[in-house]
């Protein structure tokens, strides 16, 4: 991923995590300390699964994996 590709995926999770942000200052303006424990363990949950699955490559589903005793079995068969 270039340069450019990290400044817009940085911006989109910012944006995203802006109604989050907001709402966590409403919360912890009237709400008890376990609401706002449970509301920021949410959000560290959401953002977390969302970084984790930006970090996975994923793979052809049509294709089968190759290994390297496939290639090596092909290679002495030859």
């Amino acid at each position: 991923m270039n340069t450019f590709d990290r400044i817009w995926t940085v911006l989109a999770i910012l944006l995203t995590a802006l109604p989050f942000v907001a709402l966590g200052f409403e919360l912890a303006k009237s709400e008890s300390l376990l609401t706002i424990a449970v509301f920021v363990a949410m959000a560290v949950l959401l953002f977390s699964t969302l970084i984790v699955g930006m970090r996975v490559k994923a793979e052809p589903s049509g294709e089968p994996r190759s290994t390297d005793e496939e290639t090596s079995t092909v290679r002495s068969s030859r």
